[in-house]
């Protein structure tokens, strides 16, 4: 046999492999290769808090909001985060993922995803544009995850509360804070107004026990699976019992 056929037959064989990984590839539930925290770890840190729910935007997609349920099938989703905004734009499925949420009776909360070079006022305009609160729901939640590349820090903690006093201001309530452990404690809690702030909402994926930062709700991670949802969620839980999570909600 001369090197040719050999080598139209390793490039045939290589193809064939090529083909089959696709197919295995295609099947293969995606969220099997990613890095979901452990079931021990979610039995043993995770499920000792009675009050669990998720956090969601456009990313992902069209739900199946009737299949949506928590993956523990000893728990339940008790409330959900629905992005409303971010900046200056708005989150293509707002209105229907509140709608649908609201139609399953699940505890709902808008939230607004903060650009920290563009103006406070025109971002909490844009949010109360998109949101109606009524009672029964959650406090509206500005997430703030980066620094400014325009404005110094403490020029970006008066934008932050600029948001929150416009928002509080027209809807009654408290905004809840959303940011992460580091980002909390190295850039916000320096100031004594976030110090003492009372309603954050930490991220923290690593494994913890909990936060490091004083909190009412944790996100514990970004790789939940929930029937229903094509994607990875949010998963979180809140700090208290369920009559103290009812207390939270707008009366």
């Amino acid at each position: 046999m001369n090197k040719k056929w050999w080598l139209g037959a390793a490039i045939v064989l290589m193809g064939i492999v090529l083909i089959l990984g696709i197919i295995v590839w295609e099947r293969y539930d995606y969220r099997q290769l990613t890095n979901l925290p452990s079931n021990a770890y979610l039995k043993k840190h995770i499920r000792k808090y009675p009050v669990q729910g998720i956090d969601i935007s456009h990313h992902q997609g069209k739900i199946d909001w009737q299949k949506v349920q928590h993956p523990d099938t000893l728990k339940q989703l008790k409330f959900v985060f629905i992005r409303a905004s971010v900046g200056t734009e708005k989150d293509q499925r707002f209105k229907e993922n509140w709608k649908a949420a609201g139609e399953r009776r699940i505890a709902k909360g808008a939230y607004h995803y903060y650009w920290s070079d563009v103006n406070s006022t025109v971002q909490a305009q844009n949010f109360i544009h998109q949101v109606n609160l009524v009672k029964g729901d959650l406090p509206p939640v500005l997430d703030i995850e980066d620094l400014s590349s325009k404005q110094s820090l403490a020029s970006l903690r008066k934008g932050i509360k600029n948001w929150i006093e416009i928002v509080k201001k027209e809807f009654g309530v408290d905004p809840i804070i959303y940011t992460g452990d580091r980002f909390y404690l190295d850039y916000l809690q320096p100031d004594p107004f976030f110090k003492s702030y009372p309603r954050l909402w930490i991220a923290n994926y690593n494994n913890v026990v909990a936060p490091e930062s004083s909190w009412q709700i944790w996100q514990f991670t970004d790789r939940l699976p929930v029937q229903g949802i094509e994607t990875l969620v949010d998963g979180n839980v809140y700090k208290g019992s369920l009559s103290s999570f009812r207390e939270l909600l707008i009366q």
